[in-house]
């Protein structure tokens, strides 16, 4: 009773300031504004700063020191709370009158706001004369109250307050905007907290079951409910999602968002004006897990199994059927009265667990609704929980996921230990249990519940990882497994894990043999719950399993139908040394002998007979040589021998005897050369190979780049003449490499001439082609080999002189320009005597063209 009366005094004493705020006006006379609050006996105000009123001394001289930059930042407050009034000539300790000199400069100020803001905010200045003796004057700037908009932030830095800060006021101070204030910052803020009344104007009708969380402290998730307000009141979409894993806590966000806005509902508004009603709160969750007695077990709150359920559940608790209705009404009365709730009422809904429908395969409702909604005559929100992305509403979904590391988990992790009785962890087990945990509050919950009966964080982490936390993992994972594709999803999952590493998309598609679009889609199925992705230093992204799902993926792997082969697999991927069996080893001897003799066919009849899921076939080097003795039986082998070479490579088994083998079989295809040029690639790429072997598949790739050469010349010629200059450039690095080997190049040179004749050829009189090869040899970081570069020389002098003059010249000014260039790639020219030839013929060139002239 004292406490309303002291609200009625409050609200009355501040009745003008409050009327000015609303109306965006300034009285001119002092009592008109503040009359209710000024003692004209002791000549000084008699109340103190407030929600709505603060007094400074002076007017900042600018806005960019220190003093300055509060000015702004308390607007902003003001702005973004109940608007306000700074009175400038008070002094904020006595409340007495000291009076100003200076104008207020509200156009700068203004401009300031709305340069540093997301927001155009327009204030009021006036200067007024105060009641004293001798007569004085104060300077009122108004700060309006924002509307229904998003609240205000800084956009940039202002002196020592960093871009993205929103401030509010409360009561006397200005703070930086928190959780507990987003009910506040999204409601209408009709009156402050000290002059509203303990009734709401405008009940709101609400019907929430008892909080699903364990813990009764909630953990605010500060980005998720600013996400959360933002759709209720700014937002146009009549649905949202909120999608994570199990025990992501996705459940206790949408009841704690639900119950705040029922408290603070009377207050707010859409954009469109519509008040909120009323909120209701169902769940379809089939099971939960207690953390304490450490196993699933049924929900005994779950309400609905059907879309008819759900609605005769949101009817029933917002009061459209009775209890004694509720068992068995139409469907034509389900949307009869559905249509009625949302022409008549707005409010929110929540339908917690939305995919315990879905997973039975089960209408969920969620059409009806939405359209419902959507052409509702009021304005209705529905929130879902689940725990799968919804693909067919992907812009209106929010992911939840684990605590945020410096906010959220220190405090959960705190809220947890308090109400569970438990030591706090240490700072290197809070990191534990975080990457144990994957941040997940309902594993978080478990681990601290398990250390009131462990001698420390350690053992208890020890625990859950081993069997103390297979309840847990198991509610968390096995819904989600069971809905994996056993053929890929789950056999990626397993090779994953079997892995222990992270592994590149390039490894997972050589291990599993999956086509492309296999993988692609069993990591994407797979990436929400199970898998992370990271990066390496090159950027390439890797894979491997969430930390908390390791020890479930290890277990329910087990009972795949080629886990043992996969598992050898892995066993070979990860070390291409490892110790063969003695059937292994009789098998390999056996076709090794038999590859060395060319009997092709006994290998091939051999392996065949090798029964299917034998280890020996997971092997690399008997794949590899069953490869190789596939591709000397033609073509009609080709595609086994294809699949074991790709076998043997995933494996990370690279032999030399494999790669000539399976490159004759891509180049002789006639639609291999994009595998050819790849095994090229690895070998000339490949540390570990000798440059004996990369001078040989240097040349290959000269032939794959002049073979390729024939299918542009008609079509693209630039494109044409740059590959037969790569094939040349091949040839030559080939050359190069024998030369410094002391081999001889004999072999490469002769394979060299058909790329640079076709080339001579098919140049014309379009001579600048043969000058690139040229200017771009220069660019090597080493010479060029003599003989290699003189048999080129030799076919482009062979070419005829132009008959024209003009030819001639633009001749000339070629061999000018690539003599200039060669000149600086290669300083000195004397120590690269390949370059040195090139330079001499090319200026013997220019003079006999002068000769000419």
């Amino acid at each position: 009773m004292i406490l309303n009366q002291l609200r009625l005094r409050h609200m009355t004493d501040f009745a003008p300031i409050f009327k000015a705020i609303n109306e965006k006006r300034l009285p001119t006379n002092f009592h008109d504004l503040f009359g209710p609050i000024w003692d004209s006996t002791l000549s000084r105000f008699n109340t103190q700063e407030s929600y709505t009123l603060d007094f400074k001394e002076t007017i900042p001289g600018n806005f960019s020191d220190a003093y300055g930059a509060g000015i702004v930042r308390l607007a902003l407050g003001f702005h973004n709370s109940y608007g306000g009034l700074i009175v400038f000539g008070v002094k904020d300790r006595s409340q007495g009158i000291v009076g100003v000199n200076e104008i207020f400069d509200i156009e700068v100020f203004n401009r300031l706001l709305s340069d540093i803001s997301n927001a155009n905010v327009q204030c009021l200045t006036k200067t007024i004369e105060a009641p004293t003796q001798p007569k004085l004057q104060i300077a009122v700037l108004l700060v309006p109250k924002r509307g229904v908009a998003r609240p205000v932030s800084l956009t940039r830095d202002l002196g020592k307050y960093k871009a993205g800060t929103c401030w509010v006021r409360d009561r006397h101070e200005v703070l930086v905007a928190s959780d507990q204030h987003l009910p506040m910052l999204y409601s209408m803020r009709s009156r402050p907290p000290d002059q509203v009344s303990d009734v709401p104007a405008h009940p709101v009708h609400k019907s929430l079951p008892p909080s699903p969380a364990t813990l009764h402290h909630f953990v605010s998730r500060g980005n998720l409910m600013d996400a959360l307000w933002r759709w209720f009141v700014l937002g146009d979409q009549p649905r949202l999602y909120l999608d994570g894993p199990g025990g992501s806590g996705k459940s206790t966000l949408a009841f704690e968002f639900a119950r705040t806005l029922s408290e603070m509902g009377s207050d707010v508004t859409s954009k469109q004006g519509d008040r909120l009603d009323y909120v209701v709160y169902i769940s379809g969750k089939e099971t939960e897990y207690n953390t304490q007695a450490g196993k699933e077990q049924a929900f005994v709150l779950r309400q609905f199994g059907s879309a008819a359920e759900q609605f005769a559940q949101i009817l029933y608790h917002s009061g459209f059927l009775s209890e004694a209705d509720v068992a068995s009404p139409s469907d034509d009365k389900l949307d009869q009265l559905l249509t009625e709730l949302f022409d008549n009422f707005s409010g929110l809904i929540v339908v917690d667990d939305i995919d315990a429908l879905t997973r039975r395969k089960v209408d969920t409702g969620e059409e009806q609704l939405l359209i419902k909604a959507v052409q509702a005559s009021k304005r209705t929100r529905i929130l879902y929980t689940l725990r799968q992305p919804p693909s067919y509403a992907k812009k209106s979904a929010v992911s939840v996921p684990g605590l945020d590391s410096a906010t959220e988990l220190p405090k959960f992790i705190e809220t947890c230990c308090d109400q569970f009785g438990a030591q706090l962890p240490a700072g290197k087990y809070v990191a534990d249990i975080a990457e144990t945990t994957n941040r997940l509050p309902l594993l978080i919950e478990t681990i601290i519940w398990s250390r009131k009966f462990s001698g420390d964080y350690a053992e208890a982490i020890r625990a859950f990882k081993e069997r103390g936390g297979d309840g847990a993992r198991r509610y968390l994972y096995q819904r989600e497994y069971d809905r994996l594709q056993e053929s890929k999803s789950r056999q990626l999952l397993a090779g994953v894990g079997l892995l222990g590493e992270p592994a590149s998309f390039t490894t997972l598609s050589s291990l599993f043999q999956f086509t492309r679009d296999q993988l692609i889609d069993a990591i994407s199925e797979s990436s929400v719950v199970f898998l992370v992705a990271g990066e390496n230093d090159r950027g390439e992204t890797l894979y491997q399993l969430s930390a908390p799902c390791v020890p479930f993926i290890e277990e329910v792997s087990k009972g795949l139908a080629h886990y043992e082969t996969l598992k050898r697999k892995v066993e070979h991927l990860k070390s291409i040394d490892v110790r063969m069996s003695p059937h292994e080893g009789a098998i390999f001897v056996t076709v090794e002998r038999m590859i060395r003799k060319r009997d092709f066919v006994s290998i091939a009849n051999m392996c065949e007979s090798i029964p299917a899921g034998d280890f020996a076939l997971e092997n690399p080097r008997i794949r590899a040589i069953l490869g190789r003795a596939y591709s000397a039986l033609g073509p009609d082998y080709r595609e086994k021998a294809k699949q074991c070479f790709r076998h043997a490579e995933g494996l990370k088994y690279i032999d030399v005897f494999m790669l000539r083998s399976w490159f004759h079989l891509e180049i002789t295809s006639g639609y291999g050369l994009d595998e050819a040029e790849r095994l090229c690639r690895l070998v000339i790429d490949d540390d570990q190979m000798s440059q004996r072997y990369k001078s040989e598949f240097w040349s290959k790739l000269g032939s794959v780049y002049f073979q390729r050469s024939f299918a542009f010349i008609s079509l693209n010629p630039e494109r044409a003449f740059a590959l037969v200059r790569d094939s040349i450039k091949a040839y030559l690095e080939a050359i190069w490499i024998a030369r410094t080997l002391q081999m001889s190049p004999a072999e490469p040179i002769e394979w060299m001439r058909k790329p640079i004749g076709h080339m001579v050829t098919w140049v014309g009189e379009d001579f600048e082609q043969l000058f690139l090869l040229l200017e771009q040899l220069s660019e090597l970081k080493h010479d060029v080999d003599a003989e290699g570069i003189e048999v080129f020389l030799e076919f482009f002098l062979r070419s005829p002189a132009p008959k024209q003059k003009r030819q001639r010249d633009r001749l000339k000014a070629l061999c000018s320009r690539s003599i200039n260039r060669i000149g600086r790639n290669k300083r000195p020219l004397t120590a690269n005597k390949g370059f040195e030839r090139v330079v001499q013929t090319l200026e013997a060139l220019q003079g006999k063209l002068e000769e000419l002239n």
